[in-house]
Order: C-alpha cells, then sequence, then structure tokens
C-alpha cells in the first residue's frame, strides 16, 4: 500500500531587506523607533515595545546577577571585566616617562567593553 503525501502550500517567505541605507544623521531614540515602525511595517507602540525588550535584555544580561555578556549576533558583544581594589602606595607605570610611581587607592570597579563583530566591521569598511 502506497502512502500518498499530502501537498503542503509553499510558506511565505519573509521580505528580504534591500540592502543597507547609509543614515545620514545621528539617530535619536525618537528617530531610531520610528525607523523601525516604518521598515518593518508596524506601528510606533509596537516598534517602541521591541527596543524596550531589547534594552531590558541588554541591561539584564549585564547586571551584577546577570550573565554578565550580552550578544548582538553578527553586530556587538558587550563583556564586564571586574577590576579589583588597588591599595595606596601601589607601584604603577607612568605612561609618559615609563618609571614605577606610588599610586593613590582606588575601589573596585567593572569595567563595560563593546566589541565589534564581522557584519559591524564589514558595514564600517565598505
Amino acid at each position: 500500500m502506497a502512502i500518498k503525501k499530502k501537498k503542503t502550500a509553499a510558506k511565505a517567505k519573509p521580505a528580504k531587506p534591500a540592502g543597507i541605507r547609509p543614515v545620514k544623521s545621528i539617530l535619536t531614540k525618537s528617530a531610531l523607533i520610528s525607523l523601525l515602525a516604518e521598515e518593518n511595517d508596524i506601528s510606533r507602540k509596537q516598534a517602541a515595545g521591541v527596543f524596550a525588550s531589547l534594552e531590558n535584555a541588554m541591561l539584564g544580561s549585564v547586571h551584577p546577577k546577570g550573565a554578565g555578556m550580552f550578544v548582538l549576533p553578527g553586530l556587538m558583544k558587550v563583556t564586564l571585566r571586574k577590576v579589583p581594589a588597588r591599595k595606596a602606595g601601589t607601584l604603577v607605570r607612568n605612561p609618559g616617562t615609563g618609571e614605577m610611581m606610588k599610586d593613590a587607592a582606588k575601589p573596585a570597579s567593572v569595567r563595560v567593553k563593546v566589541r565589534p563583530l564581522k557584519k559591524l566591521k564589514s558595514a564600517a569598511v565598505a
């Protein structure tokens, strides 16, 4: 007995972006939300919600109890580095002269580093 396969309708493919368009001005938060809404045919309120979700995901990832890293695939990677406290009188290298000198005390801190990834690097060069 032969099994017949059901014919399914071809799934509609999402429209591909028309390519990278240069943005001639620095975008404010409102302008970025308007651009997202316009390019994706959604309301400004929905675009603002998407933007807020992305912002919350990033802030939650770098929160002290979070993962400590956030990756926007292909574009950037945000990492944290804990810098330990330094006691007063610690010898550090003077970058101007190269000699060692005593430095003031500094409290522990956290450094935030943002690394560009492949798509962002290639967009900047092209």
